[in-house]
């Protein structure tokens, strides 16, 4: 495929999450596929619902996702006129007057009251789905004239052919067929001049050359509205592509709304994912690649990316995954990388770091490198190193009364460990493994009560080396408790 260009069209209504970031990247892989140009668009005709600082947010998360635009108002071309739709209501309003003229739209002078009494009186009818009436079709230009002398302001309505099939080839539910007695003449030109999303939306993908429309099941229900516009204009629709939806655990469309309290993608950023493991598993919902494999780069997304292969099913949004693949991300990041990132994680009001030297403190960070899902987690883990008072939690305590030997234990790792002129790992190891041969325990029965004796947890990282940062003194002071 040559000149492939496809867009991502947020309005400044809301913040990125989630189902708009899939969105966005689905449009960017299959434009990066092919060589071609990937837009941001901004839909902000909506100037009551718009929202400070959401477009900005918009632009700052795409970039730390990776997901870049090649035109967006930052970076315009103007051979594809603005990018920004409150900047064409000149345009929509032209092309709005042209289709009166060509007999392909209306003026409609009816009021609220007047709309609202007629889809009451379709709906006592028995009729599920009330259309416009055609009142105002055929007003004649001095009907016209006379209501505009009464500064009454119209709204602009397509006219609906009627009962004409109109299909389209959708990428993901194959041929898809619509009929346009189930539609009513739609305004595409308010009467404050601003246009509606269906007409805005047409003209601004015939502007920007649009080849390619990939965007939620949800918008299904606009296409005839915008098929039928693209016939009027005389310009060729683009190849559609409707993913299906994001769900959650309950198989509810995943929202702030149905109670989803991480659905931003700030959010995550916040509590430490890694912005390339976010671009993976959101890359795996509603698309899937040809073999098992999992963890892709962006650079291998894009090689390996193919239309033909969206799922035809709703996707589940599954946070243990993603915490899984953002595991995978930190545990590949270089140490020197993963100490600085994590940092910046750490609760400082809980923990006292001036207890430990910078080197030791990273040696503790490391600790958990392989532990951990996301940044915020490490604090659930260091606990362990911030003990002053050597408390073992009441399960540790029961875990412990299980080995008939730990009073034998106890002492022989107690004399062990003081023993020790060089404190290094390797002797530690030595002093676990002499404990095992001397007093013939080895496995669970060893490693276990040492580890609770030693660290007051059942459970933690590396035994020597969480030993061997512990230091001699509080490992004693936690032996004797």
């Amino acid at each position: 495929m040559k000149n492939i260009r496809l867009r991502y069209a947020p309005s400044p209504t809301g913040f990125l999450h989630i189902g708009n970031t899939r969105t966005a990247l689905m449009n960017y892989l299959f434009a990066k596929h092919y060589d071609g140009s990937f837009i941001v668009r901004i839909e902000d005709t909506d100037l009551e619902r718009n929202v400070e600082g959401a477009i900005e947010s918009q632009f700052e998360n795409m970039n730390w996702l990776g997901i870049i635009p090649d035109e967006s108002f930052l970076k315009p071309k103007s051979e594809f006129g603005k990018y920004k739709q409150s900047e064409k209501f000149e345009r929509y309003e032209k092309i709005a007057n042209d289709l009166i003229k060509e007999k392909l739209a209306y003026k409609c002078f009816c009021t609220t009251e007047e709309l609202e009494a007629n889809r009451e009186l379709q709906i006592s009818k028995g009729i599920p789905a009330p259309k416009y009436n055609k009142k105002c079709l055929n007003l004649s230009d001095s009907e016209i004239k006379n209501l505009e002398k009464q500064n009454l302001k119209p709204n602009i309505r397509f006219l609906v052919p009627e009962n004409r099939d109109y299909k389209t080839i959708d990428l993901v539910r194959n041929e898809v067929v619509f009929n346009s007695k189930e539609i009513g003449d739609f305004v595409i030109l308010k009467s404050n001049k601003i246009a509606t999303y269906n007409f805005a939306v047409v003209i601004d993908d015939i502007d920007m050359k649009i080849t390619h429309v990939v965007r939620g099941e949800e918008h299904i229900s606009n296409t005839p509205r915008q098929l039928m516009i693209y016939e009027a204009l005389k310009e060729t629709p683009p190849t559609f592509c409707h993913l299906t939806l994001i769900v959650d655990e309950t198989h509810k469309k995943l929202s702030k709304r149905s109670g989803n309290e991480m659905f931003f993608i700030s959010q995550y950023k916040s509590q430490g994912y890694l912005p390339e493991a976010l671009f993976n598993y959101i890359g795996l919902l509603g698309w899937s690649p040809s073999g098992e494999e999992e963890i892709f780069s962006k650079e291998e997304f894009i090689k390996i990316f193919d239309e033909k292969r969206f799922s035809k099913s709703p996707s589940t949004f599954d946070v243990n995954k993603l915490k899984w693949i953002n595991s995978q991300y930190m545990k590949k990041m270089p140490d020197l990388d993963y100490t600085i990132f994590i940092k910046d994680f750490v609760d400082q009001s809980k923990f006292d770091f001036k207890k430990y030297s910078e080197h030791d403190f990273n040696q503790i960070l490391l600790l958990f490198k392989k532990e951990i899902g996301f940044g915020v987690e490490i604090n659930e883990h260091l606990q362990l190193f911030f003990n002053p008072n050597s408390i073992i939690d009441e399960k540790s305590k029961l875990t412990l009364k299980e080995f008939s030997t730990i009073n034998v234990l106890k002492k022989h790792v107690t004399s062990e460990l003081e023993k020790i002129e060089d404190w290094t790992e390797d002797n530690i190891k030595m002093v676990i493994k002499n404990t095992g041969l001397a007093l013939n325990l080895k496995g669970k029965d060893l490693f276990m009560p040492i580890r609770i004796l030693t660290t007051c947890f059942e459970h933690g990282p590396e035994l020597a080396k969480t030993i061997l940062l512990l230091g001699r003194e509080q490992v004693i002071k936690n032996i004797n408790l």
